[in-house]
């Protein structure tokens, strides 16, 4: 099976967190990471999905209190 990293990241893109998730497809890998990020990160503004060395799935969570939107 798969092997995914999932890193959530701060306000400066450093990361704040790590968790391996292991996946037997790119969507299934995805959905775990954000129910994650959306109910147990909610520190952290964007998640990042890796696998190996290729960065698989971006996500950025809307920057509410500038009323900026995050690209």
């Amino acid at each position: 099976m798969p092997s995914f990293r999932c890193y959530f990241l701060d306000a400066e893109d450093h990361i704040g967190a790590r968790v391996e998730i292991e996946a037997s497809a790119l969507t299934e890998a995805i959905n775990r990471a954000l129910e994650l990020f959306r109910e147990g990160q909610p520190r952290y503004r964007s998640v990042e999905i890796w696998q190996g060395a290729v960065r698989v799935y971006p996500e950025q969570r809307e920057k509410r209190a500038t009323g900026e939107s995050a690209a």
